[in-house]
């Protein structure tokens, strides 16, 4: 191999290989444990709450239409544009629509998108082990691991794409090693080489100036983790450097770096707060400050194996546990790999030894490790994430004094696996060579990682195909007695998204007839958004007259009645239709009749 040769794969393009190539595994990894076919990948996944049929709705959604573009395939007549929705960040919005240029069925979109969100974690999360300054081949290791970490696959199994596409935590990790100083930034030596002055400046501010707005551009829940995180080490920066009087210039990055996430994240949510006139109500404006302690973190659950574990009687024990507790009853289980609960534990020992050691802790090669200054920052960012992530901590201080927006604070977690694995993969990358101690470390946490964390996937995320055979039949039988653009009205009538259920119906369950719609051929009221001027029509339509007018106002063509809704009350919808149609004798109705159609006279 010659010396260029070999110079180009030492840099940027070797880091690139090993950081493609962790993804690359990660998606073969996480395909054996889901047991995913090419079949499957065509199939609506089952999932274990209402939000799987939301996120079919979205990607669906984006095949007709960019998601911040009115779709009017969805909440007739206004159309649905989920910018209003506070649902897609803008990084998966322009994901999205470059992949539904080639994928034209919104089922295998989502699926794809499932999959290729572990790509992309295990790519951002092996560039975080790297500028901890592990090898390559263990900061690919690691990223892999942190890209299978069980909290994706629980995200997976409750439908949640855009939480499980968790890609910028890792890049937040490197924001937390450049505010904490020369000590630990990864782009210092980078910029010192660089041969002028304005070189290094620019060398020094502009990676962490793209990572903000990377981080930025991801969802609510991780840029908000992620200006609390890099704010929390800016703050304890700071003081360091005013307790040792190093100067305010050795702030200067720390500082840009921050504000510059801090204005970005404000933006974004300045943004996403205006009407645009269209909108007049926050989509969040019903939760409350209590849901961010119903929906905080256990420390107990969050170092526990998942119940997933491939562990014998682990997981058993666990899932007893957790049935069991009266405690936090709705919480997402946090999903820490167990090697990232045993770098948690050892890196609080660390911490106290760091504190209690004294001198004699250099001569020792866990004091030593202890001492390093990547050590006290990921001990200082998991104590501060920790505060947040664990009931009654301070995430109830930000619901209370900025909003309730941000309630699963149990989400936090992803941030602890994160660092517990950093810990780890320092203390690996530490460990001395000589009689195979190294190798004999990672062949421990290899084998236990696919135990804890793939081994069980398939049972803990089954990914059963639905065929939803009563509605495709019915939506068919529909197509065929309406024409082509006719607007239908929904009963009940129910706004987008989450509004709690309805009798028998859940959350998104008449987004069910839309998903089964060829090529946008109906418009469906339904996805009318709460608090926007397209939700206005059916929001007052209460009564009987009200109804009929804003059917006739809106020029729909059909009502469709979701018996469902109207268990307990099975003839509450025939004054609504009757005044609307004319009558309540049904032009199409599905089998066991659950979904009845009526025309409307003169449309």
């Amino acid at each position: 191999m010659t010396d260029a040769r070999r110079s180009r794969l030492g840099g940027p393009v070797g880091e690139g290989v090993w950081a493609v190539a962790a993804g690359v595994v990660s998606v073969l990894a996480a395909a054996l444990a889901l047991r995913l076919t090419p079949s499957l990948l065509t199939a609506r996944w089952s999932t274990g709450s209402d939000d799987g049929t939301l996120h079919y709705i979205l990607f669906t959604s984006a095949t007709q239409a960019f998601p911040y573009i009115d779709n009017p395939a969805l909440g007739f007549p206004h159309g649905l544009n989920v910018f209003f929705t506070g649902q897609i960040d803008v990084a998966s919005a322009v994901v999205i629509g470059l992949l539904a240029l080639v994928i034209h069925s919104g089922t295998t979109l989502l699926d794809v998108f499932d999959l290729l969100a572990f790509f992309g974690i295990g790519v951002t999360a092996t560039l975080f082990f790297r500028a901890l300054r592990v090898s390559r081949p263990l900061a690919a290791l690691f990223g892999v691991l942190f890209a299978v970490a069980p909290y994706h696959f629980i995200r997976i199994g409750y439908g949640h794409a855009f939480i499980a596409n968790y890609w910028a935590v890792p890049l937040a990790g490197i924001l937390a090693l450049v505010v904490n100083g020369r000590e630990t930034d990864p782009f210092a030596g980078w910029a010192a080489a660089a041969t002028t002055s304005r070189g290094r400046r620019v060398r020094r501010i502009l990676p962490p100036l793209v990572l903000t707005l990377l981080v930025a551009l991801t969802g609510a829940y991780y840029f908000v983790f992620a200006l609390i995180v890099v704010g929390g080490v800016w703050l304890v920066a700071a003081f360091r450097v005013l307790l040792r009087r190093d100067g305010a210039r050795s702030l200067v990055v720390p500082t840009v770096t921050t504000g510059a996430l801090g204005l970005l994240v404000g933006s974004e949510l300045v943004v996403l707060g205006l009407g645009f006139g269209q909108r007049y109500a926050p989509y969040f404006a019903s939760r409350s400050p209590v849901e961010s302690e119903m929906y905080a973190g256990r420390l107990t659950s969050l170092l526990a194996p998942w119940t997933g574990t491939g562990i014998p009687v682990v997981g058993r024990l666990v899932a007893e546990y957790q049935r069991s507790s009266p405690v936090l009853k709705l919480t997402e289980s946090p999903g820490t790999p167990l090697v990232a609960s045993v770098g948690l534990i050892l890196l609080m020992l660390a911490l106290v030894a760091a504190v209690v050691g004294g001198t004699a802790l250099e001569r020792t090669w866990f004091g030593r490790v202890a001492l390093d200054p990547r050590t006290r920052l990921l001990g200082l960012a998991s104590v501060w994430a920790a505060l947040f992530y664990v009931v009654t901590g301070l995430g109830i201080v930000v619901a209370v004094a900025v909003g309730p927006e941000i309630r699963a604070w149990s989400r936090f977690s992803i941030f602890l696996a994160l660092f517990g694995l950093g810990f780890v993969a320092i203390l690996v990358d530490r460990a001395t060579s000589r009689r195979l101690v190294r190798p004999a470390l990672v062949a421990v946490i290899v084998v236990v990682a696919v135990v804890d964390q793939l081994a069980g996937v398939h049972r803990a995320v089954p990914l059963t195909p639905v065929v939803d055979e009563q509605a495709a039949s019915f939506v068919a039988a529909a197509e065929k007695a309406l024409p082509a653009g006719c607007g239908v009205v929904q009963l009940p009538l129910k706004s987008f998204p989450d509004s709690g259920r309805i009798a028998g119906l859940g959350d998104y369950d008449e987004g069910r007839l839309y998903l089964a719609t060829t090529d946008a051929r109906l418009r469906w009221s339904y996805g009318s958004v709460t608090g926007t001027r397209g939700w206005d029509l059916w929001k007052n339509a209460g009564t009987p007259g009200a109804f009929a007018s804003a059917v006739h106002r809106s020029k729909a063509c059909a009502v469709e009645v979701d018996q469902v809704g109207f268990i307990g009350h099975p003839d509450a919808w025939r004054p609504y239709v009757s005044a609307a149609t004319g009558g309540t004798t049904p032009a199409v109705t599905s089998d066991h009749r659950r979904y009845l159609l009526f025309t409307v006279p003169g449309s």
